[in-house]
């Protein structure tokens, strides 16, 4: 064997051989812990640690009540008036803020109001159900069901109730009208 003098000192033939592989083996574990220490983990979720309290409890649903027939009349006159689009003066009286919109009183009485309208004319019936009644809101489903061979289909609305005003004061007025199911859209032709 022969060997290379290096800086003064002799370096075998076997090590000068095998010298690259033991470089590229070096660079492989360097790259490694490189991987290692600078690639953040998939699995970095925080420890597991138990709350020193109780967490806290939900706020409890407000009680049920019987819905009374002061709000049971405002949601008629509602559907008579600002459904209807008659008697629009009347229906602004019992149209909370939120169906209001933000609209002025000479805005509503042009009857552009955001309420979905259905003609009286073309109603038989218009049952309600009541979905729940607390002490200060209410949510009711109303069916208007047309008469047969109207030109409108029956429809079937979520009209929400609540009680606003000072104490001494308050009363039910129509916060929400919102029809229960989605407008149905044409497909595309094709």
């Amino acid at each position: 064997m022969s060997a290379v003098e290096t800086h003064g000192r002799r370096v075998p033939a076997r090590v000068r051989r095998f010298a690259p592989w033991i470089a590229g083996l070096i660079l492989i574990v360097g790259i490694a812990a490189a991987i290692v220490v600078f690639v953040p983990s998939r699995n970095n979720s925080p420890p597991q640690v138990a709350p020193s309290s109780p967490p806290p409890k939900p706020a409890a649903k407000p009680k049920s009540v019987p819905l009374p027939a002061d709000a049971k009349d405002v949601a008629r006159l509602f559907v008579r008036t600002a459904v209807a689009r008659a008697n629009l003066a009347a229906a602004w009286k019992v149209a909370g803020p939120n169906i209001r919109g933000g609209l002025t009183y000479k805005e509503w009485l042009t009857g552009n109001i955001p309420v979905v309208p259905f003609p009286l004319k073309s109603l038989q019936l218009a049952p309600f159900k009541i979905d729940y009644s607390h002490r200060d809101d209410a949510l009711i489903e109303v069916a208007l069901l047309a008469k047969p061979g109207a030109k409108i289909k029956s429809q079937v609305f979520y009209l929400q109730l609540k009680r606003i005003g000072p104490a001494g004061s308050r009363h039910w007025v129509v916060d929400g009208w919102v029809p229960r199911s989605a407008p149905m859209v044409p497909l595309a032709p094709g």
